[in-house]
This record gives structure tokens, C-alpha cells and sequence, in this order.
């Protein structure tokens, strides 16, 4: 029995650290020592490497169609929009903004954008729709031609932003799409926002490094990117995380994807744990639909880069809430099957330091004292109950996908 243990442990000890340690590691170094490298990533993909530098300037820049949903963003919505005229991009643009039944200012202010700049076409929903029902309809207006931009209303461009993100699709047929540099901004040792910058950070290290090796990052940050939009496949009804939905289903195509480094976006990030616990467990309950639906692009795993990475980066984050339940059982047991003193010992060190961690964290940010080590323990833990909550609630059925957003102050 201690032999079962033993092996179980190690699996889940293994699995955790393969998708938080080994495999972003690997992705990332190897990325920095070769160049952008023409794999085959899925069956029927055909490869064709693309070269992006200086050759745009006699290109033909397509129509670009800004898609984004809004509920009830007047904090957010006048500098947004701001953004989104200021852009220097080549070709034409379009903004197409769907209201979902706003109760504050933001009809109002997207009337009044509306009749200054003939760009911005607004849509007013008198009932919630939900952002992907929003964008599944803003698409239809947009047309399958050109590129969309898909963006929140939280998610501020630079004035290049739009240029940068459509530039790589000149020159590849089989680009279909391209993700912005997310910089967190506002980020404080005060509450979470600190941990929560530098996830940020590693994850777009990780997923630049995928496009450049495999030409496949395993999907966008969802504030701002752009989508081929012949590409564009309608989410179903009750998916919340439209923006991986889109990817998979244009790597189901045949279609790669990458990550810009000089298209760059500005978000404030979220401070407090309650409310991005929230959102984590709307996007868990999210990552469940998609990975059932796409299943066929990461199992087995082996299969191909994108199998490996989507497998390594997702699947396994996805389900370390349950390693880690499985690995604390399996220690525990083999504790007590062969009542070794010093397993006896790291059972009980380990267990007192997650637990009392936690809750020394909690006590002293209530004092103004925030240590980063505790903290980035309590984020990591929260997280992963929000994953566990999440998975529960896609057991029992997602019956809507509206959603709230999140705190804007």
C-alpha cells in the first residue's frame, strides 16, 4: 500500500510541477534560443512561415471591426473610446459596441460618441445578453471580412495598438490570431494586485514563447486581441470564456496564433481577492466547456506541439486543485501506512504552514503589513478553490453566461 502511495504522491507532485515550473521554463528558454520555427501543429495545417519585419509598407491594410461589449462601464468607457479614436492604423476602422442593458450613463455616452465620430455604431440592448451572445451579434454586423479587434471596455490601447496587432496578418495566410503585451498597471503590495502583476508577467512570457516556437499560444488574455475575421465561429449558447473558445476553434481550422510584443494594451489591476475569485471561478467553470469541446487538440498530449502545450499550460493548471487534494491524501496515507516519523513530521510542518500562512496573511493586511511571501500563498490557494468551486458549478449545469464586471475603481 505505502508503494501506491508513494506513486500517487509523485505523479501529483510531478504534474503541479511540470505546468508551474518545468514547462514554463522550457517554453521560455527555448523560445529565447531559436527563431520562429514551422512545426505542424494540427492535422490538415498547412505551414507557412511568416517573416513580419519591414515588409508591410506596400501591403494593403484590411477593415478593422472593433468588437466589444459594455454593461454599465461609465468609469471606464470615456477614456476607452478615447483610445479607440486615437488610433494611427493605416486602413479603415469600424467600432461596433454593444450595451448590454446598461442602467448608468453608458447609453448615454455612446449616443453621444455616436454622433461625433460616424465609426462608432452602437448597439442599445433592452435585455441581458451576456458578452459572447453580444459579440456572437456584433459579428454579424461586422461582416467576415478583414480583422476584428476584440477588446473590454477596461483595457486601454496605445495609439499603435491596432496597427501592431493587424501588421503579422500581411504576411501569413494561416494567421488568424494575434494577442496584445497585457501591462497591469496600478498593481500595490496592498492587496493583490502585486501577485496578480506578476502572473500576469510570467503568463505573457509563456504564451509569446508558444507563438514563437509553434505559432500556436495557448489562447489570448481576452482584454484585447485581434481575430481573423473569416475565422470567427459563433460561440454557443452559455459559454463564458468566449475568448478561448475562438482560439481553439481557429486552431481547429488549420489556423496559428501568436503574441505581439509591440501591440500593448494598459489594464489597472484588480487589488482585491473577492472579486478576482470571482472572476476565476467564472473562467474555470468556462475552461471545463472548452476543454471538453476541444478535447481532440490536446489529448493525448504527445500528439503534436499544440497537444503538448495546450496539455502542460492548461489541463494540468486546470486540474492542479485536484493534484494537490489527491497528493495531500496520498502523503497522509502513506503516513500512516508506514507511521515513518519524519513523513509523520512533513505531513504536519506543511499542513501548518498553508494553514497558518493563510491566516497570518489575512491579520496582518488588516494591519497594513504585507509580506509577499504569504501573500503569493493565499492567491495561489484561492485560486485553485476557485477552480474547485468553478468545476462544481459546471457539474450542475451553467444556465446563463451574463456576467458582472469587475470592480473599476
Amino acid at each position: 500500500m505505502a508503494i501506491f502511495f508513494t506513486i500517487l504522491l509523485v505523479l501529483c507532485v510531478a504534474g503541479v510541477a511540470h505546468t508551474y515550473l518545468v514547462y514554463p521554463w522550457y517554453v521560455v528558454k527555448r523560445a529565447g534560443a531559436r527563431p520562429w520555427a514551422g512545426n505542424q501543429l494540427v492535422p490538415h495545417a498547412v505551414w507557412m512561415p511568416g517573416n513580419f519585419a519591414g515588409r508591410d509598407a506596400t501591403k494593403d491594410w484590411p477593415d478593422v471591426h472593433v468588437l466589444m461589449a459594455a454593461h454599465n462601464e461609465e468609469a471606464v468607457l470615456e477614456r476607452k473610446l478615447t483610445t479607440l479614436a486615437d488610433q494611427d492604423y493605416p486602413g479603415k476602422l469600424h467600432y461596433y459596441v454593444g450595451s448590454d442593458n446598461s442602467s448608468d450613463r453608458t447609453n448615454q455616452i455612446l449616443t453621444d460618441w455616436a454622433n461625433r465620430d460616424d465609426r462608432l455604431r452602437p448597439t442599445l440592448f433592452t435585455s441581458r445578453q451576456g458578452k459572447p451572445s453580444i459579440i456572437n451579434q456584433l459579428a454579424i454586423q461586422a461582416g467576415t471580412e478583414g480583422v476584428y479587434v476584440l477588446t473590454d471596455a477596461s483595457v486601454m490601447l496605445r495609439p499603435s495598438t491596432v496597427r501592431e496587432l493587424v501588421r503579422p496578418f500581411l504576411n501569413d495566410a494561416k494567421l488568424a490570431l494575434v494577442d496584445t503585451t497585457m501591462v497591469q498597471t496600478g498593481g500595490t503590495a496592498r492587496g493583490i494586485g502585486e501577485t496578480e502583476t506578476q502572473y500576469i508577467d510570467r503568463e505573457v512570457a509563456i504564451k509569446r514563447a508558444e507563438g514563437k516556437l509553434w505559432g500556436a499560444m495557448i489562447g489570448p488574455f481576452g482584454g484585447c486581441y485581434a481575430l481573423l475575421a473569416g475565422a470567427y465561429r459563433p460561440v454557443p449558447d452559455k459559454f463564458l470564456v468566449d475568448d478561448f473558445y475562438l482560439c481553439l476553434s481557429a486552431y481547429e481550422q488549420g489556423y496559428r496564433g501568436i503574441s505581439s510584443a509591440t501591440a500593448i494594451v494598459e489594464e489597472s489591476v484588480g487589488q482585491h481577492l473577492r472579486d478576482e475569485f470571482r472572476r476565476k471561478v467564472r473562467i474555470s467553470s468556462g475552461n471545463w466547456q472548452n476543454l471538453i469541446r476541444f478535447r481532440n487538440l490536446w489529448w493525448p498530449p504527445w500528439r503534436n506541439p499544440l497537444a503538448f502545450a495546450f496539455f502542460s499550460h492548461k489541463v494540468l493548471r486546470w486540474l492542479t486543485p485536484f493534484l494537490l487534494l489527491i497528493g495531500g491524501l496520498a502523503w497522509v496515507g502513506l503516513a500512516v501506512t508506514t507511521l515513518n516519523p519524519y513523513v509523520l513530521k512533513s505531513v504536519a510542518v506543511v499542513t501548518a504552514v498553508m494553514i497558518g500562512g493563510v491566516l497570518l496573511d489575512a491579520v496582518l493586511s488588516q494591519l497594513g503589513i504585507h509580506v509577499r511571501a504569504l501573500r503569493k500563498l493565499r492567491y495561489f490557494l484561492a485560486m485553485n478553490l476557485a477552480l474547485l468551486v468553478g468545476f462544481y458549478r459546471y457539474l450542475t449545469g451553467i444556465s446563463s453566461n451574463v456576467w458582472q464586471p469587475s470592480n473599476r475603481n
